[in-house]
């Protein structure tokens, strides 16, 4: 049977319309986003209905941003997560070891990189106006030569600090760097602290809301550039934005069916896989 919402990501969601519009409004008022927990309390559903249509719209916000092309002034960084391990809980060791043994074989803590690049305003002081977010083992040079490829035009001005990572982005960007170890800005003002920024709001969702990203990290991240982009609009504009995207087509059916079939084994990994031949093309033709 067709509907409005058949094909997208709200496809066979039985949520009323107006329910979900409550929804959309709280979460464009969470600043530093909220847990599924307490969305559920707050919209008075069940906790899985809660956490499924939270990880549908930041699919949404995800497949968005991988869209989205910079250009201009843009600054870049990296930043790791999720690095280490959860301590298991003394008083409750024996009745959680079971889950905790099945988790290891799920997943395993390894330093995961956020590559993020802001677009900046020329405007005085209206900041960052852009962010794209992308996942990265480590910050290495064929994974930033990728990245930067599919989200920073050609003629932009990219800024980044003396990492070895960024060095041969020199071959198709104006670049400059900020040596960190000597000082925060360099000697004519250019910083990367709206990338630093982003970084600085989204371990602050982590510590105060979701404390563990785990598997869906770059959805978490995406969400966090999404607020930092809209964080001057109201409450209404960005509920609107969200339905908007929720109601886009959701080709590959992410989150659809979660609770019966899909990713119930460990198929709910939402990062990249290594990417093919086009990995360190342009590097391989720098060089």
């Amino acid at each position: 049977m067709f509907s409005l919402t058949s094909g997208t990501f709200l496809h066979g969601c039985k949520l009323p319309l107006r329910k979900m519009l409550v929804g959309l409004l709280l979460l464009a008022d969470a600043v530093k986003g909220m847990s599924a927990s307490q969305f559920s309390r707050q919209l008075d559903v069940q906790y899985k209905t809660a956490f499924v249509l939270m990880h549908k719209i930041r699919a949404s916000l995800l497949v968005e941003n991988s869209r989205t092309l910079l250009e201009g002034n843009v600054q870049i960084d990296g930043a790791y997560f999720d690095t280490k391990e959860r301590k298991p809980n003394e008083h409750k060791a024996a009745r959680e070891k079971p889950a905790q043994d099945k988790a290891k074989e799920e997943w395993k803590p390894t330093p995961r990189c956020i590559l993020v690049a802001r677009q900046v305003s020329d405007e005085r002081r209206k900041g960052a106006v852009k962010t794209v977010i992308g996942f990265a083992p480590c910050e290495n040079g064929r994974d930033v030569d990728d990245f930067v490829a599919r989200h920073i035009a050609d003629g932009a001005t990219v800024t980044s600090d003396e990492h070895a990572a960024y060095a041969m982005l020199i071959a198709h960007y104006k670049l400059t760097r900020v040596n960190h170890s000597q000082r925060y800005s360099g000697p004519n003002g250019e910083n990367i602290n709206h990338a630093e920024s982003y970084f600085s709001r989204f371990r602050r969702m982590q510590i105060g809301q979701n404390h563990f990203f785990g598997k869906h990290l770059l959805g978490y991240a995406a969400e966090s550039a999404w607020r930092d982009d809209n964080r001057r609009k109201s409450n209404e504009e960005n509920a609107m934005a969200l339905l908007g995207l929720l109601l886009k087509t959701n080709q590959d059916g992410l989150w659809q069916g979660y609770w019966k079939r899909y990713l119930r084994k460990g198929k709910a990994v939402t990062l990249p896989k290594a990417s093919p031949k086009a990995r360190g093309s342009r590097l391989a033709t720098a060089a």
